[in-house]
């Protein structure tokens, strides 16, 4: 039986040979295979003719370049490497015939590239001298030539024959010819006897390159690639009918030799099936047994993918502690290869940032509940200490009967968490300092504050706490936008650090508010030192994109035991000298004193009071004439706001316009301004009196209404006045917040007939782009220009600047604050149009106003 079933399976495998032998030589003949070389062979004959008539195009003008010849060579090469691969299903014979008829095209094709090759250049230099050769005739016939004007026609015309005809005895005649022209050439002048000459040379290149042309172009044509293409053709031809017979007569054997296989197969599992199922009842329990073990080798090998492929280290050790096996992320995690720490205890990881009390104490936890899980510091290979979140699992015997049972394993598992204390380190310094300057912020600062204050009590000095504020932020903000109004204030903080002690605190509340903390201090005038350093330092010049900014700042101080004991009085403290320190004139620093606080308060006290100073009538419009420099004759006048305050009297507009922009009383009060002038211009008419322009301010916020100009029309139509009698004054830092917006605004009242002006000019940023896209009609010179006009150099400078400027953009010039016949001389003699100051006359209420309007009749 074994012996007959052994013999069965020979038949097969033997039968099942021969079968596959036979199918893989009847189906050897690969179609795609031949279709594609095939086409490869009829692309040579349709390349190179192609490339025959390119030839000839190019040699008659057809082609300006050379580049369909270049791809037609490559095409040629690419195919002749592609053809030396003859399809594998042809027999060696007609094989090798194939690939020696390919190699003799290739010696064709290469002989055939290089004659292009020559071709190229030859005809490159002939399509030269054709081209430039009736140029040379002509330009040489421009000159005097009266005797040789026939000879140099003649010679033209027996080249443009040459070119077209040919002939050997045509080309010596020309040479002939073109020699006796050469010879007159020493006769000549240098420019005619030059043209000559070119004309010669162009005629010899001509004459002996379209024989070298000529001769390449029928060496090109005649060598016979089409022809052994077509030899390579009827080879493969004939090779393929060759392996198509043979592999019909395979494919019939396969089919007699598959017809006697499956007769004796037939027979074969006749038998197969009698001893089939003999053998099924004694293989039932050992298959199920075998079940088994592959349920329990899929686990192993699940487990094993689990060891090997987790991310968190794994190490197993004996009850020794000595290491028997580690997994790949443990080598990856602490730089150790197992083969070098196995039979090594865990301890070499140790960091030494444990005392021994730690370890004592997780090894207990382990004895008793068989198990351990923390943070610990760890030592990797290469001495870098790092944190890895550990668990201990103690492994006992199964099947002891001590109690309890004894320990034959540790299992550890852990995780480098690095990133995490990383991340935790990052999220703690983000919640205690400033995103912007990286500088300590509220929180970080209140903790360094107290800590300071405790320490100063212990040891029994003082902590001093700076407020530095920088003046007129806002303006730059507005002006040169939040990215440059950021970077002014990384490079202040970090100026502010460079004049700091290690012990010492800088912090950033937000905006421009920046608070220092001075421990360890003994007297004042230390902190009066640190304030004037302070100050200096950001007073330099900042390089801000292409402006070149300078800034300066307000500090207020308070000093711990004299002016508050608890952090939050400190800085409350300060911050009012701050305030007080920017009233006083800024750029300065205060030290607090307790009068400051009462101030703070009387600034509240008058808010309140001032909001009901409009419906008590306490507001009055005074107004300043403005005299035409030239004539000194009054054209306008500028309506100035004061506050009638029954107990503290004239209110000055500095102590309350403030106040008002504040609380946002600054949009109900300029709304009465506009309406008041405009009603007091119509009374003076009324009065028989004559009318000049009226201008009034506009607070920032009333210009950013979007309704100012149904405003300004319903002011000027309630009070029947012509829009020329009304001009409005805005200042630069107001115009630069929102240029688009500002430029929208501006265009709506100018189309009203509103006069536009420009106050307190070369006080903000603006630049000479955005002035002319403004269209406003008057500049006004500040008044600090104009006060120390005759002392200091450069005030007189800015203000001829401004003058010239405004005149070069066609607009006037209006200066403010001339109080002296020396400013007025100088400003008059630089062009000023008008001049506004306490020389001509101070503010006046409307009574008193409208007298000088009667001096103008």
């Amino acid at each position: 039986m074994s012996s007959s079933f052994t013999q069965a399976i020979l038949m097969v495998l033997v039968a099942s040979a021969t079968l596959a032998w036979l199918f893989h030589n009847a189906d050897a003949v690969s179609i795609s295979n031949h279709q594609n070389y095939s086409r490869e062979l009829r692309t040579i004959h349709q390349i190179d003719a192609e490339l025959n008539a390119a030839v000839l195009a190019t040699r008659f003008g057809l082609y300006q370049n050379f580049d369909i010849l270049a791809r037609g060579t490559g095409e040629l090469a690419h195919l002749v490497d592609t053809l030396r691969a003859p399809p594998s299903f042809l027999a060696e014979s007609d094989a090798t015939r194939v690939k020696d008829k390919v190699e003799e095209l290739n010696a064709m094709i290469r002989r055939k590239t290089a004659h292009i090759e020559r071709f190229k250049r030859e005809n490159a230099v002939l399509r030269n001298s054709t081209r430039y050769f009736p140029v040379a005739v002509a330009k040489l016939q421009t000159g005097d030539l009266p005797r040789l004007r026939g000879e140099v026609d003649t010679l033209a015309r027996e080249v443009m024959t040459y070119m077209v005809s040919g002939g050997n005895d045509l080309a010596v005649h020309i040479q002939n010819h073109a020699n006796e022209l050469e010879r007159e050439v020493a006769s000549m002048s240098a420019s005619l006897g030059g043209a000559l000459k070119n004309v010669v040379n162009h005629a010899r290149v001509m004459v002996g390159r379209k024989a070298t042309v000529d001769m390449q172009l029928h060496e090109i044509l005649e060598i016979p690639t089409a022809a052994a293409g077509e030899q390579i053709i009827q080879i493969y031809g004939r090779g393929y009918e060759a392996a198509s017979v043979r592999a019909q007569t395979y494919r019939l054997l396969l089919f007699v030799t598959a017809l006697g296989l499956a007769a004796y197969l037939v027979v074969i599992f006749t038998r197969l099936g009698r001893a089939t199922r003999a053998l099924r009842k004694s293989n039932r329990s050992l298959e199920e047994h075998i079940e088994e073990l592959h349920r329990t080798e899929a686990e192993l090998r699940l487990y094993g993918t689990v060891f090997t492929s987790a991310a968190e280290g794994m190490v197993i050790t004996d009850a020794r502690s000595q290491i028997l096996v580690a997994n790949p992320a443990f080598t990856a995690i602490t730089g150790y290869p197992l083969d070098e720490i196995r039979a090594h205890p865990p301890s070499v990881l140790a960091s030494g940032r444990h005392p021994p009390t730690f370890y004592h104490d997780m090894w207990k936890a382990i004895e008793r509940r068989g198990k351990w899980q923390g943070e610990i510091w760890n030592r990797r290979k290469n001495g870098e200490v790092y944190p890895e979140w550990l668990s201990i699992t103690a492994v006992r015997e199964t099947n002891s009967s001590e109690t309890p049972p004894p320990i034959t394993h540790y299992i550890g598992v852990f995780s480098d968490i690095s990133e995490l204390k990383r991340s935790e380190d990052h999220i703690h310094h983000l919640a205690r300092h400033d995103s912007l300057t990286n500088l300590p912020n509220r929180l970080l600062m209140q903790e360094r504050l107290n800590e300071a204050l405790a320490q100063s009590r212990r040891i029994g000095c003082h902590t001093a706490v700076l407020f530095l504020n920088l003046d007129r932020f806002r303006n730059i903000n507005d002006t040169l936008g939040s990215e440059l109004g950021d970077a002014l204030l990384q490079q202040v903080a970090h100026r502010s650090q460079s004049l700091l002690r290690d012990t010492d605190t800088v912090a950033r509340l937000g905006g421009d508010e920046f608070v220092f903390i001075f421990p360890d201090i003994s007297q004042a005038q230390d902190v009066a030192g640190i304030a004037r350093k302070l100050i200096i330092s950001v007073g330099r010049p900042y390089l801000l994109g292409e402006h070149d900014i300078s800034v300066t700042a307000s500090i207020g101080i308070a000093i711990s035991g004299t002016d508050g004991d608890d952090a939050a009085e400190l800085l409350r403290n300060a911050d009012a000298a701050m305030s007080r320190a920017k009233a006083d004139g800024r750029n300065s620093f205060r030290f607090y004193s307790a009068d400051m606080n009462t101030s703070s308060l009387g600034d509240l006290l008058l808010e309140n009071q001032l909001r009901g100073a409009l419906e008590r009538g306490e507001l009055e419009l005074f107004y300043q004439p403005k005299i035409e420099a030239k004539s000194g004759r009054m054209e306008g006048a500028e309506a100035l706001l004061r506050w009638h305050h029954p107990e503290l009297g004239l209110v000055p507009p500095i102590r309350f316009i403030p106040l008002a922009e504040e609380s946002g009383l600054i949009v109900s009060i300029g709304e009465w301004v506009l309406r008041t002038a405009c009603q007091q211009i119509q009374s003076w008419r009324a009065a028989g009196l004559p009318v000049v322009p009226i201008a009034v301010n506009l607070s920032a916020q009333q210009f950013l209404q979007n309704d100012l100009p149904v405003l300004v029309r319903d002011s000027l139509t309630a009070a029947h006045i012509e829009p020329d009698l009304l001009e409005l004054e805005l200042t630069e830092s107001m115009l630069m917040r929102n240029i688009e917006r500002t430029v929208e605004m501006l265009v709506r009242l100018r189309k009203m007939g509103i006069s536009l002006s420009i106050d307190d000019f070369g006080t903000g940023y603006s630049s000479l782009s955005y002035l002319k896209q403004f269209q406003v009609n008057v500049l006004k010179i500040d008044k600090s220009f104009v006060t120390d006009i005759g002392n200091a150099d450069a005030d007189g400078k800015i203000a001829i600047s401004v003058i010239a400027l405004a005149h070069g953009l066609d607009l006037k010039v209006v200066a403010e604050g001339v109080e002296t016949e020396e400013q007025r001389d100088f400003l008059l003699k630089h062009g000023c149009d008008i001049f506004q100051g306490y020389l001509y006359s101070r503010p006046i209420p409307a009574p008193e106003f409208a007298r000088k309007l009667e001096e103008l009749k």
